[in-house]
């Protein structure tokens, strides 16, 4: 895969996190923790694009952040994403319904780790 491939990744990314933040404006606090996991594996995979490396077909982004070599301290916020692949989607992997599970402020704080993520690979490789 191509630099350009890792942009198209790195861009969707980014859309996601903008998507996540507004629908936290909205109460959409499930679909926002959803949407920040979302924006964290497509960056691990912009990531392993950018670098010249095979882009693993996961969506266990506690994986690929550790495969990429991510800071410790980053994955072990990025771990704190990893449940709302299911968590904030399917009503039977809890004793809640997904939009019943999830307050502003947990909401806020995923979002966060997003943009720290997205943060992180400015800095390692630059916007694509």
């Amino acid at each position: 895969m191509s630099r350009e491939a890792a942009r198209k990744w790195f861009e969707q990314a980014c859309h996601d996190i903008e998507m996540a933040e507004k629908n936290i404006t909205i109460g959409g606090y499930d679909v926002a923790a959803f949407l920040a996991h979302q924006s964290v594996e497509k960056l691990l995979k912009a990531g392993f694009l950018m670098e010249g490396k095979r882009m693993p077909k996961t969506h266990f982004i506690d994986e690929l952040a550790e495969k990429l070599g991510v800071p410790r301290r980053l994955q072990d916020r990025i771990l704190e994403l990893t449940p709302d692949y299911t968590l904030a989607r399917y009503p039977d992997v809890s004793d809640t319904v997904p939009y019943q599970h999830y307050r502003k402020e947990t909401a806020e704080e995923k979002v966060r780790i997003a943009k720290d993520v997205l943060d992180y690979f400015k800095e390692r490789w630059g916007q694509p």
